[in-house]
């Protein structure tokens, strides 16, 4: 399993366990379409964001991960989006409390460091709707193949 779907899975399991405030827990596949039609609310979406590398000898470098989860809330009751605020902000401490911490597996089946929160920030509030990103990284080491020529 992809760990963008580990960490997706992750949050669907504590929210099942916790909160239930998602309708939605995916991949980032149906972001764009919930965006772009506005079809689904109070749903989370995890998107592999970067990978970076940097060497430590001539078999080993430290990789780090940097994954974008997405929560989206509405409320139709207020065209202003001015009671859409409790509601997010439970949604974000959910994922907070879900990932803060958590240890994935990378390609090798190898634990990775924990889960760190980055930032977070507003991405678009109109129509009632309510767009949130975090921003999460995490650390591995993986080896390097070398293959005589």
């Amino acid at each position: 399993m992809q760990i963008r779907q580990q960490i997706a899975q992750r949050i669907n399991d504590y929210d099942q366990a916790h909160e239930q405030l998602f309708i939605e827990v995916a991949d980032s596949g149906q972001l764009d379409e919930v965006l772009r039609n506005r079809s689904t609310t109070e749903a989370c979406y995890v998107i592999k964001l970067e990978t970076q590398a940097h060497s430590q000898s001539d078999y080993y470098q430290a990789v780090t991960e940097r994954y974008q989860v997405i929560t989206i809330c509405s409320n139709y009751t207020d065209s202003y989006g001015a009671a859409v605020g409790e509601r997010a902000e439970a949604m974000q401490q959910a994922v907070f409390k879900a990932l803060s911490g958590y240890v994935c597996t990378d390609i090798n089946n190898n634990n990775t460091d924990p889960l760190k929160f980055v930032t977070g920030g507003l991405v678009d509030l109109k129509d009632s709707l309510h767009v949130w990103s975090d921003i999460y990284e995490l650390g591995y080491t993986q080896q390097i193949n070398q293959q005589d020529i």
